[in-house]
């Protein structure tokens, strides 16, 4: 099933060409306010346009639907959907898997997709907001995703920790994130990261983050998520899947696409702060050096401590080969 704005948008877009100036009126209004423009009656819409009633009653039929009650009921059912398990998803996907080979295809396309809708909808305003409140070296960022899409916050966290000083990743046990969020100050960045099917704890958070002044960047897939009425700047990603579950790779683009931007803007005190963890890498022995890598001298090494084809190996081991 889709998003139900995109089919919204798919039948506004297919109706285009025999849409009057005041149809697409109320497109255009439908749009900028949806969802909760497509939840008002027609009088409502009506008044809110200057346009006659009896035109929104006609603009629901030329753009598919029977009228603007199948329209609420389509959005409702839209609703019921983003909040819906896996499993209840799964029974509403119809069609029959395809084989291995045309699966990975589907992926390959869908998140393909997925990426180009992301980045179409992004808001550069919104990039450069960004930009600022990360760059502001006074202001801590903190970061929460609970669930499945802890993996996106995860990323996210400890790409910007490597280039910024205090970023913070907090906990998702309720105990835990109440003591680090009482940290929090007025002008820090809350950074969330808030998918179907929505943890109430996310709406915890962000209620306590607006209400501690903090700005709150939020990544989500949807318009109608519950946390976007908290958040100050809103990104959000195409999550569609082949299976029942869904997609988080527009979300890894995004944030690389993010990091990338700070860097360009951070210069050298972004170097300068990745310069300090190799440093600490270094010291703490935390990655393999060259020689581990196969074939280097160390694997070469390790291969010279083997025993030989036939000979006995330490302690009565012995070669796979040698006779018993």
């Amino acid at each position: 099933m889709k998003h139900p704005k995109f089919r919204f948008v798919e039948k506004v877009s297919h109706a285009h060409t025999k849409l009057t100036a005041s149809d697409r009126k109320i497109a255009d209004y439908l749009l900028r306010t949806y969802p909760a423009g497509l939840l008002e009656n027609a009088s409502s819409i009506a008044r809110a346009l200057d346009v006659n009633v009896s035109t929104v009653s006609r603009f629901f039929p030329k753009i598919g639907y029977r009228s603007i009650r199948s329209a609420h009921r389509e959005l409702k059912d839209g609703l019921d959907f983003l909040i819906a398990s896996p499993l209840t998803r799964s029974r509403a996907r119809p069609r029959p898997a395809p084989d291995g080979r045309g699966l990975f295809q589907d992926v390959l396309r869908l998140d393909t997709r997925n990426i180009q809708d992301t980045f179409r909808d992004v808001s550069f305003a919104d990039v450069r907001k960004l930009m600022l409140l990360l760059r502001d070296r006074t202001r801590s960022v903190y970061f929460f995703g609970p669930r499945k899409h802890h993996s996106l916050c995860y990323y996210a966290f400890i790409q910007l920790s490597g280039i910024r000083e205090n970023v913070v990743l907090a906990p998702t046990d309720n105990y835990f994130v109440a003591d680090l969020l009482a940290r929090l100050r007025a002008r820090d960045v809350l950074w969330l990261f808030d998918f179907r099917r929505y943890p109430r704890l996310s709406g915890k958070v962000a209620e306590y983050g607006a209400q501690a002044g903090a700005a709150i960047v939020l990544f989500t897939d949807s318009a109608l998520a519950p946390l976007v009425p908290y958040a100050d700047l809103t990104f959000t990603v195409a999550t569609r899947g082949v299976s029942w579950f869904d997609s988080y790779t527009a979300g890894v683009a995004l944030i690389n696409a993010l990091l990338a931007e700070y860097v360009r803007r951070a210069g050298n005190s972004a170097r300068e702060r990745y310069a300090i963890r190799e440093r600490l890498f270094r010291h703490f022995e935390i990655f393999a050096g060259r020689g581990a890598l196969r074939g280097g001298p160390e694997r070469r090494e390790v291969e010279t401590l083997l025993p030989a084809q036939g000979q006995r190996g330490p302690a009565g081991v012995r070669d796979a080969q040698s006779p018993a």
